[in-house]
């Protein structure tokens, strides 16, 4: 009887865990794709990339400036799905709507892109280990803020 009580404790234990898993692996997906399916234009995008490096002006380091840099990468990420992969180049987008994206576009994507770069850094305040952050050399990032119209890093 003992045993029975343990093997179905555990069983239920495990069932809520994976439970907990899929429901976080569903709400990150559901994230994304809102990121994805908020992308109207590259025009669009560039704006809020921008803006982005604008308000990573106004970060020191921690917290501020580990979100904006995820964000980045994170929308450029979202413009390659809108794409069809064009700027990462490994893979391919999903869903019917391709954006168009002109030649020095691209170029510059794949420049941003290019500086993202895997980090586990402060792991413990990301939903998941291993993310990518904005890590520039400080030639390209100059470059980068130059195309979008950004103001000069600080």
């Amino acid at each position: 009887m003992k045993n029975i009580l343990v093997k179905t404790t555990t069983l239920a234990v495990i069932t809520v865990l994976s439970l907990s898993w899929q429901n976080q692996a569903l709400a990150q997906q559901t994230q994304g794709e809102k990121l994805v399916n908020s992308i109207q234009s590259v025009a669009q995008v560039k704006r809020q990339l921008k803006e982005l490096f604008t308000n990573l002006n106004q970060c020191g380091t921690g917290g501020c400036f580990n979100g904006i840099s995820t964000d980045i990468c994170e929308l450029v990420g979202a413009l390659d799905v809108k794409v069809d992969g064009k700027i990462v180049g490994t893979m391919s987008g999903a869903g019917d709507t391709k954006l168009p994206i002109s030649a020095s576009d691209l170029k510059l994507m794949k420049k941003i892109f290019s500086q993202c770069k895997p980090t586990n850094y402060q792991y413990w305040n990301w939903e998941y280990v291993l993310h990518v952050g904005y890590d520039p050399t400080p030639q390209i990032d100059k470059e980068i803020r130059a195309a979008l119209g950004a103001p000069k890093p600080r």
